[in-house]
């Protein structure tokens, strides 16, 4: 069932998706995205039907989804790129479902570290591009934003993301044993 499913329905059925690291690579990928839609769609529901009241919860729903936004673009290929590179150098070859586990939560805390530069580079491009800042102070500023940004994420995203991750790197190792 593991193998058939992925094969038939999900990302092995892209190109070079056999490989053992295209297929790692692509498994963080989608495991990524899976994150991203889970955690940001849960609090737009959150917010949306009430559970999360006050003055704010507007604002919040659209801030929680503007973030998605800019988390995105780079927290799915920075999982795809490491996704990759751990495949690659770090797995021995063979159907390892525990170590595919450990890599997935690996690559899943890189990839909260990439959508984290996200948000700092998106701010800091737009200030540079209104005149409020310069160059260096917009590098300085992506620097800072993301060194702040990374443990706020990993601390209230990562208790979801870092799972998923791990789910994700053994589940793509069952499947291709399975297969």
């Amino acid at each position: 069932m593991a193998g058939t499913l992925c094969r038939r329905l999900g990302p092995g059925r892209l190109p070079y998706a056999s490989r053992r690291d295209a297929g790692g690579g692509i498994a963080m990928g989608a495991t990524a995205l899976l994150a991203i839609a889970v955690w940001f769609g849960g609090a737009a529901v959150l917010f949306g039907t009430g559970v999360v009241t006050g003055a704010s919860a507007g604002h919040l729903a659209g801030f929680t989804l503007g973030m998605s936004v800019f988390v995105a673009p780079l927290s799915v290929p920075t999982a795809v790129v490491v996704g990759i590179a751990l495949w690659r150098y770090v797995h021995p070859g063979g159907p390892r479902p525990f170590l595919g586990g450990v890599l997935g939560a690996c690559t899943a805390v890189v990839s909260v570290a990439g959508g984290a530069l996200g948000i700092g580079f998106v701010v800091g491009l737009s200030n540079v591009a209104d005149g409020t800042m310069g160059l260096l102070e917009a590098v300085q500023f992506v620097l800072g934003t993301t060194m702040l940004a990374v443990p706020f994420a990993i601390a209230f995203g990562g208790w979801l993301v870092v799972p998923l991750g791990a789910f994700g790197g053994w589940y793509h190792e069952r499947a291709k044993r399975a297969g």
